[in-house]
């Protein structure tokens, strides 16, 4: 299976999928495996980016993947 995401897609859903395996809320060791593999995936893929530069970025790509929804 393939899946084409954006920069902004990658990066949100890495940090996403990095707080729901923190969160223990998956219920079983099949769900963190998977989930697991797909955060290595995408982290393979994003930029090396460090401290602040990455909060920045991440804010960024949240602020790009909203800017259409209206309130």
């Amino acid at each position: 299976m393939k899946v084409e995401l954006s920069p902004a897609e990658a990066i949100v859903l890495f940090e996403a999928l990095n707080r729901l395996v923190d969160s223990d809320a998956l219920h079983d060791n099949a769900e963190a495996l998977a989930a697991g593999a797909l955060i290595d995936r995408l982290e393979g893929h994003l930029p090396v980016i460090d401290g602040a530069d990455y909060a920045f970025r991440l804010a960024r790509a949240k602020e790009e993947l909203t800017e259409d929804i209206e309130d």
